[in-house]
């Protein structure tokens, strides 16, 4: 990946606002990113490096993913799901999800390619689906100790997907605890310091993942272990990175950066 990168050049750059949480998501065709002030915007992208569609929404934003069972793209809220998909155009209040409990709110979701999205509530203190299963997991079912809490959630796009989870320690020690699609842990992550509130797992493949920090960069392989890369090959004012894939060839045919004021395409 870092090869591909320092490989492809800049082809269109657009000013944007900064985000408490440097989000950036993508489908096929189309790349969401997100102002948080003065007021919550969802920016939609197409694969010419066109901005098609500018959207407010009704709360504050939390997290966000692409399903491709909804065809849509997934915004998440401290309390509620919302849903674009772009053929449509306009934000959707997505009615038949509802808080587990009172005054529990959501802090992260990813889509799986089992036609499920992940919910991760506030501290890792629940991690429910949707569509609704059997079972909500508790935070003794995924952590090490009852001093650790789940930061974030994500999940490989592969047939056989794994669940990536960001643990923090009492202690302020990170790691990435690898589950199976049934919440089996299959590995725990080395662990590492050092990180801050715009630490992200931006993007996530059977084969690797990014860490996005405003001083650190890590690849995480799926035995939650790190690859190492240089630091000078990515620019140190990255907060996100994710892509646009050409379906037919499966090859990446366009990145896209986040920056803290710049959202940036390569091809």
């Amino acid at each position: 990946m870092t090869s591909l990168l320092s490989s492809l050049c800049p082809v269109k750059k657009y000013a944007i606002e900064r985000s408490f949480v440097p989000l950036v998501t993508s489908s096929e065709s189309f790349v969401v990113s997100y102002d948080e002030y003065p007021r919550p915007l969802i920016r939609l992208f197409n694969s010419n490096c066109c901005q098609v569609m500018c959207l407010y929404l009704p709360s504050f934003l939390v997290d966000m993913c692409y399903s491709c069972d909804l065809d849509s793209f997934i915004f998440l809220s401290t309390t509620s799901l919302y849903k674009l998909n772009p053929s449509i155009g306009k934000i959707e209040f997505i009615n038949d999800y509802h808080l587990l409990k009172e005054n529990r709110s959501m802090s992260s979701i990813c889509s799986t390619n089992d036609q499920r999205l992940f919910i991760l509530y506030r501290f890792g203190e629940y991690l429910d689906t949707y569509p609704r299963g059997k079972r909500i997991w508790k935070r003794r079912h995924l952590c090490d100790s009852i001093s650790e809490d789940i930061f974030l959630i994500r999940s490989s796009k592969d047939d056989s997907f794994l669940l990536a989870l960001l643990i923090v320690e009492w202690n302020g020690i990170w790691r990435v605890d690898i589950f199976s699609p049934s919440l089996q842990k299959l590995h725990t992550g080395f662990r590492f310091n050092g990180w801050t509130r715009d630490t992200w797992l931006s993007e996530w493949s059977s084969h690797k993942c990014w860490f996005v920090g405003s001083i650190h960069r890590l690849m995480i392989n799926t035995k939650g272990q790190s690859i190492n890369i240089k630091t000078d090959q990515l620019d140190s004012d990255i907060s996100n990175i994710t892509w646009i894939i050409n379906i037919n060839n499966d090859q990446v045919k366009m990145i896209v950066t986040r920056g803290q004021k710049m959202l940036t395409f390569l091809k």
